[in-house]
């Protein structure tokens, strides 16, 4: 059921201790059928959201994907966005750049996945406010990486 919408309900009858209760029936009745119809209403289409008790939208009426046209601005108090887990960024070859959606006209600070971008090898790339630019996938992430050690010994005599 959707939420009530330009339901106005008349207190004409009921807002005096001189009005007659036999008049103020229908008004009452028509106020219990929209409280009813915005009871019907939450979390439904067109209707009202429940919150959680943080006063918080719950996770699962949030979509996983959302599919809204024209940019999309996260702009929070704190001007810091936290990305909580992985940010994936969409695979871009470097002959795309340009006409790919977000890259045809960009603006400084700016970043995408090249898969060919650094010489034929993957790695991410930001605009300057000029050209994109190469940021190098160095050492590996993890176990190997984690595993090389090296040890330096450095004698001297003295003459």
């Amino acid at each position: 059921m959707t939420f009530p919408v330009g339901t106005v309900i008349s207190t004409a009858n009921l807002d005096s201790t001189d009005d007659d209760p036999s008049l103020a029936r229908v008004d009452l009745y028509n106020a219990v059928v929209a409280l009813n119809q915005l009871i019907a209403s939450v979390n439904a289409a067109n209707g009202v959201l429940s919150l959680d008790g943080s006063a918080k939208v719950p996770a699962s009426n949030l979509p996983s994907t959302f599919s809204a046209t024209g940019n999309q601005v996260i702009s929070p108090s704190t001007g810091v966005v936290s990305i909580q887990k992985v940010l994936r960024l969409a695979q871009i070859v470097t002959a795309d750049l340009g006409t790919a959606l977000g890259t045809t006209s960009p603006s400084a600070g700016d970043i995408c996945y090249l898969t060919d971008g650094d010489a034929g090898t993957p790695c991410v790339a930001v605009y300057d406010g000029t050209k994109w630019r190469v940021i190098r996938m160095m050492t590996q992430v993890g176990s190997v990486a984690a595993a090389i050690t090296a040890t330096v010994t450095l004698s001297a005599t003295a003459d």
